[in-house]
């Protein structure tokens, strides 16, 4: 953990740091986070539903549900991981999501 042995030889380490805990963090709550909402693409072809416990739902091409999974927001960047197992990204510029080849914004 930090560049420090944890284990050494099957024991504790002396002065043994704190391991960080293995697996992937819970979304925040969102209540009250302005980027929470349904996002939808030029098109109309894309629409993303961020939800406020951090999950999302997409629905592209008229088929809903066909991605869903959990979202992290540090400023103006999303992390998003869906529940098969991919991560993707996306980031915000001008209040306008950009996430793969899409430009998305806030639906009224």
């Amino acid at each position: 953990a930090d560049g420090k042995p944890v284990l050494w030889n099957g024991d504790d380490a002396p002065e043994r740091p704190t391991a960080p805990t293995p697996g992937i963090p819970a979304s925040p709550d969102l209540t009250g986070h302005p980027r929470v909402g349904v996002w939808i693409d030029e098109t109309d072809f894309l629409h993303q539903e961020l939800q406020a416990d951090g999950r999302y739902d997409e629905t592209r091409g008229g088929r809903p549900h066909a991605y869903q999974g959990r979202f992290w927001i540090d400023g103006d960047r999303i992390d998003y991981l869906d529940d098969l197992g991919f991560w993707a990204y996306g980031e915000w510029k001008d209040n306008v999501l950009y996430h793969a080849h899409y430009i998305l914004r806030l639906g009224s």
